[in-house]
């Protein structure tokens, strides 16, 4: 291996430029050669990385050949991660997969089963625990004096239009709404993944049942979305979660990426943490009383409050230290954080999720995941109506 680590990205959309600002910077690992079906895209995001079009590829074969390729990062729809995992290993790359890592537990043994029989790391790319606010959070509760976490509950709010110039192609919602893709949730089994492990990494312990509500809401009167929700979270003792997320054609959520922003509550046994903000920055400039600055406060058992604003606060932060961590475990020869049996949990939980929301909410047991969705939970694919799609939606897939 070369002094950098050279990375290849399988996948550029617009995960793509999140994961690639560690790389952009960093003097440990460099990104070396791009590789998606799309063509326009991949010269575009050639052109932002400045990588040479002889290190792009459609074919990811071809790519997988590269001998200067150490690593790489697997961007791309759940549905296709453990076959490219599992390839990507058995050509000697270092993986870091996006979440959700896949579909069915056995997937997720196949592919670390396959790094172990590589000698590779795996790595599930789970960026929110490296959220600078949310490590502060778990050092605050690691040094104890506010005892363990006894609920996790995460506010999470959403803006069809919000006050942010970040494009996203409504295209990109299309594999999202899909059975076979992502169990037609394009909210709550994707995103899930990162708040499932959100709460498990605060309470410190397992979850063993999770009980899930949802409504739907229209995004421009076509695409039914998979909230409002509520998930709820339980140990076996008397520690949980909750997850409470709402949507709105207009809130004023001032973000630099997706329109949405969350809120992070911790009770602990002896004082409580409040986190504000994350992937957006609607808290910002608050300074009228309110909920105050994005940072983390707290409350000690002395019932004194406290703050600590001056960690860096914009979401970017939590994928240039995840990726980071990804590099340092690859020079280190050590486990990236994170992706072993944890992060086979979250994905149980998961799919624990989905089969609480078509049971009609029923309470259950994270155990019961045995491999995938059990059967009597699947549903039929359905095709996106595009005959019925209005004129202002309709152009987002011309």
């Amino acid at each position: 291996m070369s002094n950098k680590v050279r990375v290849g990205f399988i996948g550029v959309g617009r995960a793509s430029t999140l994961n690639g600002l560690y790389y952009k910077a960093s003097d440990d690992a460099e990104i070396v050669a791009l590789c998606d079906k799309n063509k326009k895209k991949l010269f575009k995001k050639a052109e932002e990385f400045s990588i040479s079009k002889d290190s792009i590829y459609t074919n990811i074969d071809e790519f997988l050949k590269k001998a200067d390729i150490d690593a790489v990062e697997v961007l791309t729809p759940h549905s296709l991660h453990r076959d490219q995992v599992v390839a990507a290993c058995e050509a000697g790359k270092h993986v870091s997969v996006q979440k959700v890592p896949c579909l069915t537990l056995r997937q997720f043994d196949e592919m670390r089963s396959a790094a172990r029989k590589a000698n590779v790391k795996f790595k599930v790319y789970e960026n929110f625990q490296f959220h600078p606010p949310y490590r502060k959070a778990m050092e605050l509760i690691k040094e104890g004096s506010l005892g363990k976490a006894m609920a996790v509950n995460i506010r999470m709010w959403n803006s069809i239009k919000p006050l942010s110039d970040w494009g996203v192609e409504l295209r990109s919602l299309l594999w999202r709404i899909k059975e076979s893709e992502n169990y037609k949730l394009p909210f709550l089994f994707d995103d899930g993944y990162h708040k499932h492990n959100v709460i498990h990494l605060f309470l410190g312990k397992d979850i063993h049942t999770v009980q899930a509500w949802k409504k739907g809401f229209r995004a421009y009167k076509i695409i039914k979305l998979d909230i409002p929700a509520v998930i709820s979270y339980k140990t076996k003792g008397n520690e949980y979660g909750t997850w409470n997320i709402s949507m709105a054609h207009a809130l004023p959520i001032h973000s630099d990426y997706y329109g949405c922003d969350e809120a992070l509550e911790i009770q602990c046994e002896r004082g409580i943490i409040w986190v504000n903000g994350c992937t957006g920055n609607m808290f910002m400039n608050c300074k009228c009383g309110g909920p105050g600055e994005p940072g983390v406060y707290w409350i000690d058992e002395q019932g004194k409050w406290h703050s600590d604003c001056s960690m860096p606060i914009n979401w970017k932060y939590s994928f240039i230290e995840c990726s980071r961590d990804f590099i340092d475990a690859i020079r280190e020869d050590r486990s990236p954080y994170r992706s072993g049996d944890e992060a086979r949990h979250v994905l149980q939980v998961d799919i624990a999720m989905v089969a609480s929301l078509r049971s009609g909410s029923m309470d259950f047991k994270v155990s019961a995941i045995k491999d995938g969705l059990p059967d009597q939970f699947k549903q039929a694919e359905e095709d996106l109506p595009n005959e019925d799609l209005n004129d202002e939606f309709k152009s987002q897939f011309e």
